[in-house]
């Protein structure tokens, strides 16, 4: 297949020119410039394309009033074949493709790093503690604390995070949102989480305001996280206070 041989001509010249290559297979190919920023290339390779031409061929058969035209029928069908060919091998391959990046940053820490490797590793352990020690839930879960339907979770909270309403992480894979953020016996998501969010300077990623919600703050008797469902106003005045510029006010 012409396609299938220009593809893997592309990915094998992208693949030569990326340095510190630390993970390969028939479908991806991941690469480190300077070991915090990773390329990932993912190829369809003759064998997969096969796969792909018969699942093609496949559905063009079971679409009715084709006759050789790219029916809307077929369109759709070839784009639900190479999600199904490609999606689930993607996933297996990710876990083994972080592991390995994993390995590679022990053995440069090992060799000596530099101060931004450390740097990056220092960030990685934080995210992951903050993580462990934060209450999570999955997107089925957060539909029954909305009290809404659990027929498609993925798609409802793909909304609530398009509109900037949740904190949403990712655990093994998956989506988790902290529990935090749910009124549960409201059934909704605190609101001031949304002024939270869209209020976030830009330098301050989504772990940095977890983070900070989820610390002991000197004007609550516990974290903010913790008043949110009692004190929205005050965890919005002293968010502010801690995002306005050294010397304001």
């Amino acid at each position: 297949m012409a396609i299938a041989s220009y593809l893997e001509d592309e990915t094998k010249r992208s693949r030569a020119t990326t340095e510190h290559r630390f993970y390969g297979s028939d479908l991806v190919s991941a690469g480190a410039e300077d070991m915090t920023s990773v390329s990932v290339d993912i190829s369809i390779t003759s064998g997969s394309a096969r796969e792909l031409g018969q699942a093609i061929v496949a559905t063009a058969k079971t679409s009715s009033g084709s006759k050789g035209i790219l029916s809307k029928a077929i369109l759709e069908g070839i784009a639900k074949a190479v999600i199904e060919l490609v999606q689930p091998r993607f996933a297996e391959e990710a876990e083994k493709l972080v592991e390995a990046y994993r390995l590679m940053l022990r053995e440069s820490l090992a060799k000596g790093a530099d101060a931004k490797l450390q740097a990056a590793l220092n960030r990685a352990r934080l995210q992951e503690k903050i993580l462990a020690t934060t209450s999570m839930v999955d997107q089925s879960q957060a539909c029954a604390l909305l009290g809404m339907s659990p027929t498609n979770p993925s798609a409802t909270m793909k909304r609530k995070e398009d509109k900037q309403e949740v904190l949403r992480f990712t655990l093994d894979g998956r989506a988790a949102y902290p529990l935090f953020q749910f009124d549960v016996e409201g059934r909704r998501i605190f609101p001031a989480m949304a002024r939270l969010i869209k209020a976030k300077p830009r330098d301050w990623s989504d772990f940095r305001l977890l983070y900070w919600l989820t610390r002991p703050h000197l004007d609550f008797e516990g974290t903010p996280a913790e008043a949110l469902g009692t004190d929205e106003d005050e965890v919005l005045a002293a968010f502010h206070r801690e995002i306005a510029p050294a010397g304001a006010g």
